[in-house]
Order: structure tokens, then sequence, then C-alpha cells
């Protein structure tokens, strides 16, 4: 015999779910910032939700690598180490790089006709953010370059993948891309990897990604090491 469906048990999962959602996108945006404390009564002002269900949402991204649950504390935005930073780095270059060498292959083999079309009209968007020193405006379109090379792989367990690594890295990315002469430099890279991917040739469009990652990490040191200085 089948079990009634319980209606109110759903309703509550799906609304911590849009709950999580919201707090989320509050951390990837900036609204809520690295080292903050979670306000729960605040948040289900703001939100005109319980405080259960704010913390049951805070729980479940607990894994998520964005909350730091500590004992006796509370929950707090994670405070990203430059270690973690490095290695969230690597992670991102390795699987971007292969995302980019399979577009470039499928692209060769006759898919993804529309890639380099889409792609050139990112760039010129991105031109024209960098001309008016838009870099809110530039962040967006990065996000969105990036994404339409994770679909050209063909590969969705990559995307989600790294997917998980780029939320963990907000702090980090919108940071190195604060500087309008580091947008200048983001632009060349995405020249070169549209470029690569445009030839089909799988190594170069490897090798330009990963220098593309690299280099942003370099971009984010950059802006990190004062910084770290001052805190030394």
């Amino acid at each position: 015999m089948v079990k009634p469906v319980k209606t109110i048990g759903l309703q509550r999962a799906t609304l911590a779910g849009e709950v999580r959602g919201e707090i989320e996108r509050m951390i990837v945006s900036g609204e809520l910032a690295a080292g903050e404390k979670l306000n729960e009564l605040s948040l289900s002002n703001v939100m005109g939700v319980s405080r259960g269900t704010v913390r049951e949402a805070i729980r479940s991204l607990a894994d998520s690598g964005l909350i730091d649950l500590i004992a006796n504390r509370g929950a707090f935005v994670h405070r990203t180490t430059l270690t973690e930073a490095r290695n969230l780095y690597d992670l991102r270059g390795a699987i971007f790089a292969m995302a980019c060498a399979a577009a470039a292959r499928r692209l060769r083999e006759g898919a993804e006709a529309r890639l380099i079309a889409q792609l050139e009209r990112n760039l010129e968007q991105m031109r024209n953010a960098y001309a008016n020193g838009d870099t809110a405006k530039y962040y967006a379109l990065n996000i969105e370059f990036h994404d339409m090379l994770l679909a050209a792989s063909g590969n969705p367990k990559a995307k989600v993948t790294y997917d998980n690594l780029v939320r963990e890295m907000h702090q980090f990315r919108r940071r190195g891309l604060s500087l309008v002469t580091n947008v200048a430099e983001s632009i060349t890279e995405h020249e070169a990897i549209t470029a690569a991917i445009a030839s089909g040739d799988e190594d170069a469009a490897r090798r330009a990604a990963f220098d593309h990652i690299t280099g942003g990490f370099s971009r984010y040191m950059t802006l990190a090491e004062p910084q770290s200085n001052s805190d030394a």
C-alpha cells in the first residue's frame, strides 16, 4: 500500500531549500562578508520565515564550504585562507583546462557550432564593460564566459564540480577582478582561449585555460599580500 505524501513536510523542506539558496546568494554576492556571523533572527525577519527554518538552512550549508559552524559561538561565513585559495585555484585550473580542451575537440568534430559566436559576443560585452570601468558587469560576464565553456565540454559532472568550487572561491575571484587593470589582463586571456578553441587545438586551449586560472591567482595574490602583511 502506498503511504500518503506528507505535504507539510515537503513544504517545510522546500522552504528551507529556498532560504538556503538565498543565504548562499547573499554570501556569494558579498552581502554577507567573510567572517561575518549569521544572525538567525535578522535573517528570519528579512525573509519572513521562522528562525527554525533559517537554522535548518544554515546547517544544510555547512558542508558547502561557505559556512563554518563553531560550537557555542554559532555560524560564520567562511574566511578562506591563502593555502585554501591556492588549492581551489589548482583544482579549478585542472577542470577548466580539461573543459576548454574538450570544447575545442567537440568544435573540431562538428559539435557546438554556435560556441565561437557566443564567446565573441560575450567578449565584446566584456570590452564594453572594461571601457566603462564597470567591474561588476565584467564579473557577471566573466562567469557567463566560463559557464559557456563548461557546458560546451559536454561533461555535466565536471560542470557540477566546477560550480561547487566557484561558490567557495567567490571571495577572492571577485576581489581579483576589482581593478580595471586586472580586467584588461583577463580579457586578453579570454581572447587567447577563444582563439585556441576556434582553431580546434586541444593542447593550445588547455594551455590558454590553465594560464588564465594561474593569472587569476596571481591577480588575487597581488591584492592579498598587502592585507596579509598588514595582519602580520
